[in-house]
């Protein structure tokens, strides 16, 4: 039996170490490469060496060439499709978890979870079945994208200026609307995403990628 080629490509020492651990003890798998950034991974992807999974960490900031975050993983995919990607992230905010799936990624492991859940979000992938962090499910992606989808273009005028850090009196000028409207528009956005604080709307507006 051929065994399952594995990449993998986090910034932090210590994690890159233990995922590289953890894949040497699988008999399945074989490591044929690890590396510490973005244009590295890209680099060996590009060289064409035979791979099956690529486990990547999200945040690996510094990298001038590819960035990091949401652009990163959207690059990845979109010219590594036939690559499965499983993308280890520090954030737990649910609507950047639900987004990757969307984009296409194979599985999302959460790093405040035990090293264990990767072998599991692993071991799906390889079964061709999805992996979901502890706590979401596939329903809840479903209704999350289905939420992201009822956004109006009049609400998503209103999500793109606060994007930009505006106040809602700046954003009501701009867009010839009363304060109210603007602020209801706003919470109207933030219900159907499920995201209780601003600060949790700007999250989501910086790794979405939407603008």
């Amino acid at each position: 039996m051929n065994k399952i080629r594995v990449a993998i490509a986090d910034d932090h020492p210590t994690v890159l170490y233990a995922l590289t651990d953890l894949v040497h003890r699988d008999p399945r798998f074989t490591l044929v490469a690890s590396m510490k950034s973005p244009t590295e991974l890209i680099r060996f992807l590009r060289a064409d060496t035979p791979v099956d999974i690529v486990v990547t960490d999200f945040t690996m900031p510094d990298d001038s060439l590819y960035g990091d975050g949401v652009r990163y993983i959207k690059y990845l995919i979109r010219n590594f499709s036939e690559k499965r990607f499983v993308v280890f992230s520090e954030s737990v905010n649910p609507s950047l978890v639900f987004s990757l799936y969307d984009y296409g990624a194979a599985a999302v492991v959460l790093k405040n979870q035990e090293l264990a859940e990767m072998l599991a979000a692993l071991n799906c992938v390889v079964d061709g079945t999805v992996y979901y962090p502890p706590g979401i499910n596939r329903e809840d992606l479903r209704m999350f994208s289905r939420n992201l989808h009822s956004i109006s273009p009049r609400e998503l005028e209103v999500l793109r200026h606060f994007s930009r850090g505006l106040p809602l009196k700046q954003i009501a000028s701009d867009l010839n609307r009363s304060i109210k409207t603007v602020s209801t528009q706003k919470r109207s956005v933030m219900r159907k995403l499920d995201i209780s604080t601003d600060q949790l709307l700007m999250e989501f507006c910086m790794n979405s990628n939407l603008f």
